[in-house]
């Protein structure tokens, strides 16, 4: 569960019959109901240099194809991840203490963070979680609900994996943010713990949640994950602008998104090559078993616009849930006010 915030700083298109529109009040009412488009602010040519606080940022495929396939430089960019960016909750305290104006997270942490009064907004949904839970082989899990009073490792409690578990079993009517043993323990010690027979089973995300799956096949299997049903078409890690940014340069956001969407397209239909560019910067993650992940998480679906806002909508809907958002909030209000639609589309 993200940290608090360090003080300082309609999903539903609206639709109508054409059917009782007579010749006369036709004209008036597609003038009525469907305004010109605010047209696109296409990116000014001007050399930027933007920091980013971008997660495990050596293991982004999409960040890769940016940078090293040039879509950034198209777009006269020059982008510097910030260093020792683990995961999201760490992107938006940077974020938040202004050493950086541009961050991804997972829409879980950020939505949390933009209501408790981060100041600024999503602009894309730039990739899936490809979330994991693994489960030890010999505890005789077979079944979500079979966890309940269970030891589950988190490597990492300010990653979203463990509360995306929590609002998928919520859904199937367990509270596993009370009822399940959440057992915070780095990544290097799972696998002794795992044979110690400590834990029962490790939530976490690739490259972590693939290479522990792809080392000890016989000591663990998955039982279920983001990257199929439904699940796989959702975005989670989340571009989002300060406010002060986007006001004083919205441009740069504009040129930023347009080419993560380009390089995302691009990783979508050259998964090989991507591998490459992200292959040994995970121990134990070698070409092939790079290409190997990539191939089995799910296509990437950039999002901006309505689709980005339908989807944080969703999101709130689920925080609701688990109880971390009020009921009487309206998800629809929420996922405009915290969205942007730079594109204009």
């Amino acid at each position: 569960m993200s940290a608090p915030v360090p003080p300082s700083f309609p999903r539903r298109a609206l639709f109508w019959g054409a059917g009782g529109c007579a010749i006369a009040g036709g004209f008036a009412l597609l003038t009525h109901h469907h305004k010109p488009r605010t047209p696109r602010k296409e990116p000014d040519g001007v050399y930027r240099k933007l920091k980013i606080g971008w997660p495990e940022a050596s293991m982004s495929p999409v960040l890769a194809a940016a940078l090293e396939k040039n879509f950034f430089a198209q777009y006269n960019l020059d982008v510097d991840p910030l260093p020792n960016i683990h995961n999201g909750q760490e992107a938006l305290d940077a974020l938040a203490h202004q050493k950086t104006a541009y961050a991804l997270a997972p829409a879980l942490t950020w939505l949390q963070h933009l209501h408790a009064g981060l100041p600024a907004h999503l602009v894309m949904g730039v990739q899936s979680g490809s979330r994991r839970l693994l489960v030890r082989r010999s505890s005789g899990i077979t079944r979500l609900d079979q966890l309940m009073g269970r030891n589950v490792a988190v490597p990492d409690q300010n990653a979203a994996d463990k509360l995306f578990f929590c609002i998928m079993m919520r859904r199937k009517g367990m509270d596993a943010l009370n009822h399940i043993n959440w057992i915070d323990l780095p990544i290097q010690q799972i696998e002794q713990a795992l044979h110690d027979q400590k834990i029962d089973a490790v939530v976490t995300h690739d490259a972590d949640a693939w290479i522990l799956l792809q080392n000890h096949p016989d000591l663990l299997y998955e039982l279920v994950g983001s990257d199929t049903g439904h699940y796989a078409a959702r975005t989670s890690l989340i571009l989002g602008v300060a406010d002060t940014a986007q006001e004083h340069d919205p441009t740069a956001a504009t040129a930023l998104v347009m080419a993560l969407r380009e390089a995302t397209l691009w990783v979508n239909t050259h998964k090989d090559d991507a591998a490459t560019l992200i292959a040994d910067n995970a121990a134990g993650l070698p070409a092939t078993s790079a290409r190997n992940m990539l191939h089995n998480e799910p296509t990437i679906h950039p999002l901006v616009g309505h689709a980005l806002r339908e989807q944080i909508a969703q999101y709130c809907d689920e925080l609701q849930l688990v109880g971390m958002l009020g009921e009487e909030e309206d998800s629809t209000a929420l996922a405009h006010r915290y969205t942007l639609n730079v594109l204009h589309e």
